[in-house]
């Protein structure tokens, strides 16, 4: 039976088998636990993410995100047991506690339930929620993809915002403000010489030129750092 929560009323104990949760869901999906109303999962390949809500609040199952007033998954029982048959690598990933940030304007103008990258770091990144962002921070030893939006493991996570290594000068200073006048923060071109390179718009008629991580190249047609035997180079 579904309850309609004002305060957090339903917390499981035992642990529940996230990958069978995360069965056909894409990437970067959020998923309830249906044995504790306060935890939920980010679908991924391999290892799914078990994030908990904001102290008070509960992840709602009709915006699929966090709230004080929460309507939560139906308990089913044949899911608990935990991942343990399936091998450690299918164990969910526990992070650490989110938090709440009312007085953020990330989410001004989104909707429920819209992610939101953190430019100041690729370690978190922002969920919309009715009663403001909620900062969630991926495990140790990933990063926050700002393409593909889920946590990757770090040697591969494409984050537009800091963690990917800038490239060296090569005189495209001048590229840059001619690519990006006009342009929104986050909009990204292809480097027209170097396809490891790309920019990134500051939205202040400049921008940020970056490097692929190792193994991989830009995709202009995807606008992601992408494996580079898919790019065209």
């Amino acid at each position: 039976m579904k309850q309609f929560l004002l305060v957090l009323a339903f917390v499981g104990i035992a642990q529940v088998n996230g990958a069978q949760l995360c069965e056909r869901k894409a990437p970067g999906s959020f998923v309830a636990n249906p044995l504790n109303c306060k935890e939920f999962f980010m679908c991924r390949t391999g290892r799914p993410v078990q994030f908990s809500c904001p102290s008070g609040m509960s992840f709602d199952v009709s915006s699929g995100t966090c709230g004080y007033r929460a309507l939560c998954a139906e308990k089913n029982p044949s899911l608990e047991g935990g991942d343990d048959w399936l091998g450690p690598e299918y164990t969910p990933i526990e992070a650490n506690p989110s938090r709440l940030m009312s007085s953020s304007s990330v989410c001004q103008g989104a909707a429920i339930g819209a992610i939101r990258v953190n430019t100041q770091s690729c370690k978190t990144f922002y969920q919309c929620s009715k009663d403001g962002p909620v900062r969630l921070e991926c495990p140790t030893g990933t990063l926050f993809d700002s393409n593909r939006k889920f946590c990757e493991v770090a040697d591969i996570a494409s984050c537009a915002f800091g963690q990917n290594t800038p490239a060296p000068s090569t005189g495209s200073s001048n590229l840059k403000e001619v690519l990006c006048t006009g342009q929104k923060v986050g909009v990204k071109f292809a480097h027209p010489t170097d396809c490891h390179q790309y920019f990134v718009c500051n939205g202040r008629n400049s921008g940020q030129s970056l490097t692929c991580p190792r193994g991989t190249a830009y995709n202009r047609n995807r606008n992601v750092c992408d494996f580079a035997h898919n790019v065209n180079c």
